[in-house]
């Protein structure tokens, strides 16, 4: 959170609901720390593991400070707009009575929303269906399977025995070939090592790619890309390759991230990935962000796949989340002869690990003739 708001929401919940309650002024203080903590745990995580990007304590801490946090979000807005209403009451002569008691229920309704919120974002996700139709897709591609994960974000939080699941859920499919695209894990490798090796076993006709997302970067860029390659994910970093069925053949690309630029990486760059490519070929591109789909769909290509969104996670902050990335948030975005699909996430950063009405996804597409 940002740092002016975590505080004010610990101050908001203590003035209208902790220092109310018929308890002993230390007990209190307590419950008042503590509350302040919880808002604060972005920057605990930062000052403990110097980092806010893969905090690394065990699964049952990182579950409570979910649910805690998200409660406490929830909970501030409800005891803003309780205030609110008592205040209008108030002037209009019939103030309310009972706030430790509403008050109190609406922390039960808070902390129960979040616990839902938490498990819908740590299960293990449901396969969604995307028909593509595509004007220039060759005849011998017509009913191609492609899989889309993203945003696996393997972590304490979300461990090997879920990335199995998602492994033996996507080779169910049958896929013709597996794209992921960029953020497979968070933290150094020697620490994820065991939760991602499950990658190893994605099994697809054409084979497995993938590309980097910011949170490659954020931890041993190159410890990773060498581990994605062990585990059979081909990255394509401003490159492109070409998947035959007899002479007839389509062209898949990826693009690096833009954190690249921050770590003396190379930045994305369309026109390296689309070297050798045609105006005639059809074009399915990896881009983790989906904030340059305009651009992409005028230089040509067909299908663009992006995560990095989380879909929005939840109301509210999907509109946070819908302008800063233009627009696309989730789902399909019809761009010209382009479809832009922003997938929901596969998994989701352990630090905001919440999902209400967006949830994650294993995305299977079905290529069609237009």
């Amino acid at each position: 959170m940002l740092p002016f708001i975590s505080p004010i929401m610990a101050l908001v919940i203590g003035w209208r609901f902790i220092f109310c309650l018929p308890l002993p002024v230390s007990l209190r203080i307590v419950l008042f720390v503590i509350t302040l903590l919880v808002s604060e745990c972005h920057l605990i995580y930062r000052l403990v593991f110097n980092h806010m990007f893969s905090p690394e304590f065990p699964r049952p801490i990182m579950v409570l400070f979910n649910v805690l946090f998200g409660a406490e979000i929830l909970f501030t807005l409800l005891l803003i707009l309780h205030g609110i209403i008592g205040g209008i009451a108030y002037l209009i002569g019939h103030p309310l009575r009972g706030d430790i008691t509403t008050n109190s229920l609406l922390l039960l309704v808070s902390v129960g929303v979040s616990g839902y919120a938490v498990w819908q974002a740590i299960k293990v996700p449901e396969v969604r269906s995307v028909r593509v139709k595509m004007q220039k897709l060759p005849a011998a591609f017509e009913g191609y399977r492609l899989v889309q994960l993203t945003d696996l974000h393997a972590s304490t939080l979300l461990r090997g025995d879920r990335m199995a699941a998602i492994v033996r859920d996507t080779n169910a499919l049958h896929p013709d070939l597996i794209l992921v695209t960029g953020d497979i894990a968070d933290g150094e490798v020697a620490d994820r090592k065991q939760d991602v090796a499950p990658l190893k076993k994605l099994m697809a006709a054409d084979g497995v790619y993938a590309i980097p997302g910011n949170h490659e970067y954020y931890a041993d860029f190159a410890g990773w890309m060498k581990e994605a390659e062990s585990l059979g994910l081909h990255e394509l970093m401003n490159q492109s390759v070409r998947i035959y069925r007899d002479q007839q053949s389509i062209v898949v690309a990826g693009v690096t991230d833009e954190a690249a630029l921050r770590f003396s990486q190379p930045g994305p760059s369309l026109d390296e990935a689309l070297q050798g490519v045609t105006t005639d070929d059809t074009v399915i591109l990896m881009d983790h962000r989906p904030v340059n789909a305009r651009d992409n769909a005028a230089r040509g290509v067909d299908l663009q796949l992006s995560g990095h969104t989380h879909g929005g996670m939840v109301p509210g902050l999907d509109k946070i989340v819908k302008r800063a990335n233009q627009g696309f948030y989730s789902g399909e975005y019809r761009l010209g002869r382009m479809l832009l699909y922003v997938s929901n996430g596969t998994g989701l950063w352990n630090g905001f690990a919440l999902r209400l009405g967006y949830l994650g996804e294993i995305t299977l597409f079905t290529l069609e003739r237009e």
